[in-house]
C-alpha cells in the first residue's frame, strides 16, 4: 500500500486586505467595462462580462504570464467584439491598474485562494454589469 502524503498549503495574509483589493480589483474591471459596447447586446454571461470573461480565463489557466502580452490579448478581444474596433487609452490605463491590483493580490495568497478568489471577482463584476445594464434598460422602457 502507498504512503499517504499530505499537502498543506500555508500562506498567512490579512483578509480585510484581501477584501479590499478585491473590490477594488471589482471596480477597476468594471470601469473598464464601461469603454465596451459589444456588437450584439445580449444577456449572456459572455457578453455581458466582454473582454473581462477573456481576461479572468486567461489569468485563471496560466497560459500567459508577460503583462504586456496579457493586455495585448484582451485589446485584440475587446476589438474584435466591439461595436468599434477603438480602444480608448483610458481602457488600457484600467487593464493596466486591474494587473497591477491582480499581482499585488497573487502575493498575497495562495494559489488554492487565488484561483477561489478570480471566480470572486469573475462573478462581483457580472453582478455589478449586469445591474448596470438593467437600469439602463428600465430607464429605456420608462422613457418611451
Amino acid at each position: 500500500m502507498r504512503k499517504i502524503i499530505v499537502m498543506k498549503e500555508v500562506k498567512e495574509f490579512n483578509a480585510e486586505e484581501v477584501k479590499e483589493l478585491v473590490n477594488r480589483i471589482v471596480k477597476v474591471l468594471v470601469e473598464y467595462l464601461d469603454t465596451f459596447v459589444p456588437k450584439t447586446p445580449g444577456w449572456s454571461k459572455h457578453t455581458i462580462m466582454g473582454p473581462v470573461g477573456k481576461l479572468l480565463s486567461l489569468i485563471t489557466s496560466g497560459r500567459f504570464e508577460n503583462r504586456d502580452a496579457i493586455i495585448g490579448y484582451v485589446i485584440n478581444v475587446h476589438r474584435n467584439t466591439a461595436r468599434s474596433d477603438y480602444v480608448p487609452k483610458e481602457a488600457i490605463d484600467k487593464l493596466n491598474d486591474a494587473l497591477t491590483l491582480m499581482q499585488e493580490l497573487r502575493k498575497k495568497v495562495s494559489t488554492r485562494v487565488w484561483l477561489r478568489l478570480l471566480r470572486e471577482i469573475d462573478y462581483a463584476v457580472y453582478k455589478s454589469r449586469f445591474e448596470k445594464l438593467l437600469a439602463k434598460t428600465q430607464e429605456k422602457q420608462e422613457g418611451a
